[in-house]
């Protein structure tokens, strides 16, 4: 792709007034006195765990280092003028931090993390479809498949609550994370709603923004978009361009399906006929600017009758209030206690979302 070339979403209700960011930054002192502690923190949580994540760079940790310093120093100037960069939000400081990293020698840091989980989670694959497929009733089935999304979604680095668990809890599993995570009535629960229109109407094409490797996309995405194409729904998967943190990537998207696809018929023929898709969204960050998507994606959304935005990344600190002409499912796990809050939330509360065309 020619990272140049960034299209808007043509799905998109209101591309002229579009604002990816929900958190105001620079004229809320107080969240921008939160958000700037807790992401040099986030980037400094790095420096530790870069040998580790990194074995085969020897200089790992102290190009981690250099890059924490480079961050530190634009937060010590964001302190005291917000306008040092332009649109200071939790999304720019982000790519902000991915593009520091890929400076200093890092083209994907979480990589070996990345396989280590997703090794494990594909060896859970069979045993979660067929536990999927044994549920006879639509309703439940799909309250399975969203719920499994929702657990998978928790396993996310760049969350200090989240990362704190992997880091000190042995076995923390699939099952666990379907523990952790809020029980129905959600935060924001509009699942009946979305599951009376599947009943309804059965999709065309779906797009699917997906989000952290492992557990997230192999027994969370994978087999609700696996469903979605036994009801004859085409399915376009669209991951980053360019790693951040655990975040699926273009390159991880294919090895995934295509791993996944040895142990099941559907999403072998899907792939095989092209009714299940992968491509690049064009972005090289954690969240998602649907002004800058590539050229490939936006082409293919011309024909999507539904878009799923899925994690914190995509569906809360960027486009929670983003309008669309086709309907919409916006799921995830808040996993910042103090983003939580601002919302009237608390930690591990879900936002499910069901927006129809408008």
């Amino acid at each position: 792709m020619n990272y140049a070339e960034k299209c808007v979403c043509p799905q998109l209700r209101h591309p002229e007034t579009y604002n990816p960011d929900t958190v105001d930054l620079i004229n809320n002192i107080k969240e921008r006195k939160y958000w700037l502690s807790c992401l040099e923190q986030m980037v400094k949580k790095f420096v530790n765990k870069a040998e580790d994540l990194n074995p085969d760079n020897p200089k790992a940790k102290e190009q981690a280092e250099q890059s924490y310093q480079t961050f530190h120093k634009l937060i010590e100037r964001l302190t005291l003028d917000p306008f040092v960069i332009k649109s200071l939000s939790v999304r720019t400081l982000l790519d902000f931090n991915e593009e520091t990293l890929r400076s200093n020698n890092f083209k994907d840091a979480w990589y070996i993390q990345k396989e280590k989980e997703s090794g494990v989670a594909l060896l859970e694959f069979k045993d979660r479809i067929s536990k999927i497929d044994s549920i006879c009733d639509f309703n439940e089935k799909w309250l399975d498949l969203c719920k499994g999304v929702l657990a998978g979604n928790v396993f996310d680095w760049g969350a200090k609550a989240v990362s704190d668990i992997l880091e000190h809890t042995n076995n923390f599993g699939f099952s666990q994370a379907l523990e952790t995570i809020q029980k129905r009535p959600w935060f924001k629960d509009d699942l009946d709603n979305w599951i009376v229109q599947l009943k309804k109407h059965p999709y065309a094409t779906a797009v699917i923004f997906v989000d952290n490797a492992g557990v997230d996309f192999i027994l969370g995405i994978l087999p609700l978009a696996r469903e979605l194409l036994k009801q004859k729904t085409k399915v376009i998967l669209t991951a980053n361009s360019l790693p951040a943190l655990n975040d699926v990537t273009y390159h991880d998207l294919n090895m995934y399906c295509c791993r996944a696809a040895q142990y099941c018929p559907v999403l072998k023929r899907a792939i095989a006929t092209a009714q299940l898709i992968t491509v690049e969204n064009g972005q090289a960050g954690p969240c998602l600017d649907l002004t800058t998507l590539s050229p490939d994606l936006c082409n293919l959304m011309l024909d999507a009758d539904l878009v799923i935005l899925e994690g914190m990344g995509r569906a809360v600190h960027t486009n929670l209030y983003a309008k669309f002409k086709i309907d919409c499912v916006k799921m995830a796990v808040l996993k910042n206690e103090w983003l939580a809050q601002s919302l009237g939330a608390q930690q591990f509360s879900i936002i499910f979302t069901y927006e129809p065309a408008q």
